[in-house]
């Protein structure tokens, strides 16, 4: 199916005409202190498509157990500014379908970030 949410979508979508069986995006606020970032998540920044429908089950150990810990050594490892648009990405190292981007943008420092299986 082609990314199309009907409501609000946090964080980044896939490429355009992507087919993909789901979806997953958050807005996270990147914070700098003391030369550090780190990330905030918000429980009600997040979005999921198709929005009634589970995840399978590689997507979602992907979300659980990959997804989190880029984005903790992404932030720890270099510092992203957060007016810089440059994209970040992380590919499944065994199931090349599942994939994440994510980039900072805005004057409040957000962090955009986009997950998603594609068919």
């Amino acid at each position: 199916m082609l990314f199309a949410p009907k409501d609000h979508w946090f964080g980044l979508p896939p490429p355009d005409n992507t087919s993909i069986r789901g979806a997953f995006g958050l807005r996270a606020i990147l914070e700098g202190h003391y030369g550090r970032q780190r990330l905030e998540f918000f429980y009600d920044r997040k979005s999921f498509f198709p929005p009634d429908t589970p995840f399978s089950p590689d997507f979602q150990a992907f979300l659980d157990n990959e997804v989190t810990a880029w984005l903790k050594t992404l932030c720890g490892q270099i510092w992203i500014n957060p007016h810089g648009r440059e994209l970040y990405t992380l590919e499944h190292s065994v199931n090349p379908r599942l994939r994440a981007m994510a980039s900072a943008m805005g004057s409040q420092g957000y962090l955009y970030v986009g997950a998603y299986e594609v068919v």
